[in-house]
């Protein structure tokens, strides 16, 4: 027997036969089959027999018939038995034409143990873990690479760290500062802890380093973008501006610079500047994402007539796209042209705006006797979108209840219903829409919407809520909203009810954490009402006192604060 290892002139003539087997046949090819296979023969790991001649065969003709997948079953089978780098090479190439991340990282880590120097599976296992969200199994393998070597992984990184939770952040910051301190210059790693830390919400100790590395190379354009930035996001844009037109001296045509440096003119008060900076930039490039960018930052900045202009050229230029009617319609509404809103909005066809399109349409009809006109909008958009019937009707139901004709909205939610009866969104619509003497049935909709969504975390919330609310099973409540949080730590909604529940349970200090937290991210009367009842509660009677006075000052009529007012004995 010979080691198949060093048996490479099989592979020589197979190869190309694979991806060959893509293109036409001038003849029908002959049919090929596992049961043709040759009489077994003793097996030793690691080496090659007929046997694994046989299956490589078999792969190549399999390749040749078009049957890839089988080809693939049978290079990994190979791949594990011999140990062969070459074979498992294979394996991971066709598993990536494929387009199969498991098998092609189950065949890259055969090549890897195959080939223990070889960089370029490390790089492809840790590109399809950082795909995949698999942050903590992909550092090993980038400390590897960049250990030896593997420029790349940084690209890598620096591509996912927006994707990176703070703490996985965290460990990428320490592995590239250990690296960095063999190789206190390189300004691509000092770039990448840079973005690491904002990632991490350090902006100060981001800065710094920033900074470190504009003292090695004055005017570095990736440098100074980020630098910049950081300084936009602290309410400093005319240091970053200054910062921006330094780099822009060294490389006058970049692209970018130029872009930042139009907005930073806008934010430094300089419109008439800024719209010849953006006017020059799109002279030179065509670009319509470009262009949308800056129609969108005038936009923002309340320059209607310089983003129109941008609008209506895309409309000219391409008249496939519908998009840009949402923003005119944004426009001609601010601008107190309801008209040409409504039409510009009507004419919005797919894209994420559609919905919001429609529901700004709506926002134009503001009296009750409109009602047939709504409901005529929300037809024609049914039959136009159907796939979109559902937030359509939830659209109509919302206005419905701000004209205050409850029984039309409730009735139009039964007819849905009725057609859709597993819709969670419809169910969780009508629980909201419930009164405290339909509490029955809203706790109803909201178990049947928690069965066919056990993981979402706004039905969790809501019921964990209602709970709270109208019975007496707050263990059960406490439990739900426990599971909501675990999802959505930062919701204020999910905050305040996990605060109330334990308010109801007496845990009078720690219901004070989260509500403070609540009020903190979304200071609403009823999150007001509640941490006013928790710190009188907690004999703190003078702060919620004047956390009462303040709310009624804002909302004199709030049910919420008045109920406090009530239960703490305090006369408004």
């Amino acid at each position: 027997m010979y080691r198949f290892s060093k048996q490479p002139l099989l592979l020589s003539l197979l190869a190309g036969l694979i991806l060959s087997g893509c293109s036409s046949q001038t003849r029908p090819p002959a049919t090929f089959s596992q049961a043709d296979a040759f009489t077994p023969s003793d097996y030793t790991p690691g080496e090659f027999n007929a046997n694994s001649l046989y299956h490589l065969l078999t792969a190549e003709l399999a390749g040749k018939q078009g049957r890839f997948d089988l080809a693939l079953d049978n290079y990994l089978q190979e791949a594990e038995a011999t140990g062969d780098a070459a074979v498992a090479e294979r394996a991971t190439r066709i598993a990536q034409f494929l387009r199969r991340p498991e098998a092609v990282l189950k065949a890259s880590q055969l090549w890897s143990r195959a080939a223990p120097d070889a960089l370029e599976p490390l790089h492809i296992q840790a590109n399809i873990l950082l795909h995949e969200g698999r942050f903590e199994t992909a550092l090993p393998l980038l400390r590897k690479l960049l250990e030896q070597g593997g420029d790349e992984a940084l690209a890598l990184i620096g591509g996912r760290i927006d994707e990176m939770s703070p703490e996985i952040a965290g460990h990428y910051a320490r592995l590239l500062s250990e690296l960095q301190e063999d190789a206190p210059n390189r300004l691509d790693l000092l770039l990448t802890r840079a973005l690491l830390l904002k990632q991490q919400q350090q902006p100060q100790a981001a800065a710094r380093l920033l900074d470190e590395g504009l003292k090695l190379k004055p005017g570095q354009t990736e440098l100074a973008l980020q630098r910049a930035e950081l300084y936009r996001q602290q309410g400093e844009p005319v240091r970053a501006l200054a910062l921006v037109e330094r780099a822009l001296k060294k490389v006058p045509d970049h692209g970018r610079l130029q872009a930042a440096r139009a907005q930073l003119l806008l934010l430094t008060g300089q419109p008439a500047r800024a719209w010849r900076a953006m006017r020059d930039l799109l002279a030179q490039q065509d670009n319509p994402q470009l262009s949308y960018y800056f129609a969108l930052l005038l936009l923002e900045n309340e320059r209607w007539q310089e983003s129109r202009t941008l609008l209506e050229q895309m409309l000219e230029q391409n008249s496939n796209t519908t998009a840009p009617h949402f923003y005119l319609g944004v426009i001609a509404q601010a601008q107190q042209q309801p008209e040409q809103a409504l039409r510009h909005f009507l004419q919005v066809e797919d894209g994420p705006n559609l919905i919001q399109a429609y529901a700004r349409a709506l926002s134009l009809y503001d009296q009750p006797q409109q009602a047939a006109e709504v409901e005529a909008l929300i037809d024609f958009a049914a039959r136009k979108h159907p796939d979109q019937q559902e937030a359509l009707v939830i659209l109509y139901v919302e206005w419905l209840q701000r004209q205050q004709m409850r029984e039309t909205a409730l009735e139009t939610l039964d007819q849905a219903l009725a057609s859709t009866p597993d819709s969670v969104n419809l169910l969780y619509t009508r629980a909201m829409l419930s009164t405290a003497d339909e509490s029955t049935r809203m706790i109803d909709d909201l178990r049947r919407a928690l069965a066919l969504a056990p993981n979402n975390p706004m039905v969790l919330n809501a019921l964990g809520y209602t709970l709270t609310i109208y019975t007496d099973q707050l263990e059960e409540a406490h439990a739900l909203i426990s599971r909501a949080l675990e999802q959505q730590p930062e919701d204020a909604a999910t905050l305040d009810s996990m605060g109330w529940i334990l308010h109801k349970l007496g845990r009078h200090s720690e219901a004070r954490h989260f509500l403070q937290r609540a009020y903190d991210t979304y200071p609403d009367p009823e999150v007001s009402g509640h941490l006013i009842q928790v710190l009188w509660a907690l004999g703190e009677q003078q702060a919620a006192r004047e956390l009462l006075t303040n709310g009624l000052q804002q909302h004199p009529d709030n049910e919420h604060l008045l109920e406090a007012a009530s239960v703490i004995g305090v006369t408004p």
